[in-house]
C-alpha cells in the first residue's frame, strides 16, 4: 500500500518542468552563440573580400605605372614635375607622400576595372611615379675592366593606390622599378 502513495499525483512538486526549462535555456544560449559565430563569420569573409578586390586593384595600379616607365614612348613625356602624376626627387628633397589623395595624377584606365560597363570596385585605381635619384655603382661586376667610370643607374618608385567594394577599404603599395 505504501507504494501507492509514490505515484500520487498530488505528490509532485514539478521537478520535471524545472528541468526542461533549465535545458530549453542552455539550448536558448547555445543557439544565441552559433548565430552570433555565423554572422561574425561572414563579416570576416566579406572584409576579406573588400581588402582582395582593393589589394588586386593596387596591384593593377602598380603594374600599368611600371608598364609606363618601361615604355619608352610614354616614358618621354612624363615631366617628373609633379603636374602629371610624375616627381622628381633630388638628394634635398623628400619623397611623395602616399597618403595625400592630390599626389595620384595617373589613373588606370577605366575599361581595365570594369566588366559589362559596371566598375568592380568602389574607385578607378591610381598611381604616381617617382623619379628617384641616380646611384654609382662603385667597383661593381658592370665596371671592371670595362669601363673608366662606374655606371650610374637610375631607379623609380611606383605607388598604386586601389580600393574594394566598399569605399573604406584602400591598399598602397610601392614598387621600385630601374631603366
Amino acid at each position: 500500500m505504501r507504494d501507492m502513495n509514490r505515484y500520487n499525483p498530488r505528490a509532485q512538486r514539478g521537478a520535471v518542468l524545472i528541468v526542461a526549462l533549465v535545458l530549453l535555456l542552455v539550448l536558448t544560449i547555445l543557439g544565441t552563440a552559433g548565430i552570433r559565430d555565423t554572422t561574425m563569420e561572414e563579416r570576416m569573409a566579406g572584409n576579406f573580400r573588400d581588402y582582395s578586390a582593393a589589394l588586386e586593384a593596387a596591384e593593377t595600379a602598380l603594374r600599368i605605372g611600371e608598364d609606363a616607365i618601361s615604355v619608352t614612348s610614354v616614358f618621354s613625356a612624363m615631366l617628373f614635375d609633379g603636374s602629371d602624376g610624375t616627381f622628381g626627387i633630388t638628394d634635398s628633397s623628400h619623397s611623395v607622400d602616399p597618403q595625400t589623395s592630390t599626389n595620384y595624377g595617373l589613373g588606370v584606365p577605366s575599361d581595365v576595372m570594369t566588366y559589362g560597363g559596371d566598375l568592380l570596385v568602389s574607385e578607378v585605381p591610381e598611381y604616381y611615379i617617382e623619379q628617384l635619384p641616380e646611384i654609382e655603382l662603385p667597383a661593381s661586376d658592370l665596371t671592371v675592366g670595362f669601363q673608366d667610370q662606374a655606371p650610374r643607374v637610375r631607379y623609380y618608385r611606383v605607388t598604386g593606390k586601389g580600393h574594394g567594394i566598399s569605399p573604406n577599404s584602400e591598399v598602397i603599395l610601392q614598387s621600385t622599378y630601374f631603366r
